[in-house]
C-alpha cells in the first residue's frame, strides 16, 4: 500500500519554478499532545512538488501562496536533489486544495445559519396559515347546517346530518378544488 500524507498550512517560503512542475517550502508542527511515554512532535519543513497544470487549477499566485492556506495530500519523496528541495522532506503532491480562511468560513456559516432560520420560518407561517383556513372552513360548514329555517322540522334536521359525513376524508393540509 502507498504512503500518503496530508499537511495543511500556507507557504513559508517563495513559489519556485522549474520546467514542469513548480515548488514551494512549508513548515508543520505536530499535534500538542503526544501518547503517553512519546515525545511530542517538533517542527518538520516540507518542500511541495506540484505539476504546473494542478497549480494553476487552484488560482494560486507567487503572491497569494504565501497568505493562503492549502491543503496538499501527496507522497513522500527522497529522491530529489538537496539543491531542489531545502525543506526535510519532499513531498510529491496528487491534490492541492485552496481552503477557505475561518473568518470566510465563519460568515458562510451564520449566512447559512440566517437563510435556515428565514426558511423555518417561513414554512412555520405557511403551517399558521393553513390551520387557520381549516379551521375556518368547518366552522363556516356548521354554521350552514346548524341554523335551519325557522317553518323546518326536527326531522329535516336530522337528514341535514348525513351528508356531513358523507365527505370524503382526506388528510390535513388537502383541499379538495
Amino acid at each position: 500500500m502507498p504512503h500518503k500524507m496530508t499537511i495543511t498550512g500556507s507557504a513559508t517560503g517563495p513559489l519556485r519554478e522549474y520546467d514542469r512542475y513548480v515548488a514551494f517550502d512549508m513548515r508543520e508542527k505536530g499535534s500538542p499532545a503526544a501518547p503517553k511515554g512519546l515525545k511530542k512532535s517538533t517542527f518538520i519543513s516540507y518542500t511541495v512538488f506540484v505539476a504546473k497544470k494542478a497549480f494553476n487549477k487552484t488560482g494560486l499566485t507567487k503572491k497569494s501562496i504565501m497568505h493562503e492556506k492549502i491543503l496538499v495530500q501527496g507522497e513522500p519523496t527522497l529522491d530529489i536533489p538537496i539543491d531542489e528541495c531545502p525543506g526535510e522532506i519532499g513531498i510529491i503532491c496528487f491534490q492541492i486544495t485552496v481552503l477557505p480562511n475561518k473568518n470566510d468560513k465563519e460568515a458562510n456559516e451564520s449566512n447559512d445559519k440566517k437563510e435556515a432560520k428565514q426558511e423555518a420560518s417561513k414554512a412555520q407561517q405557511e403551517v399558521a396559515a393553513t390551520k387557520q383556513e381549516e379551521k375556518q372552513e368547518p366552522v363556516a360548514k356548521e354554521a350552514k347546517s346548524v341554523q335551519p329555517e325557522v317553518n323546518e322540522t326536527p326531522v329535516q334536521e336530522k337528514k341535514a346530518a348525513p351528508p356531513k359525513k358523507q365527505q370524503p376524508i382526506q388528510p390535513k393540509g388537502q383541499r379538495m378544488s
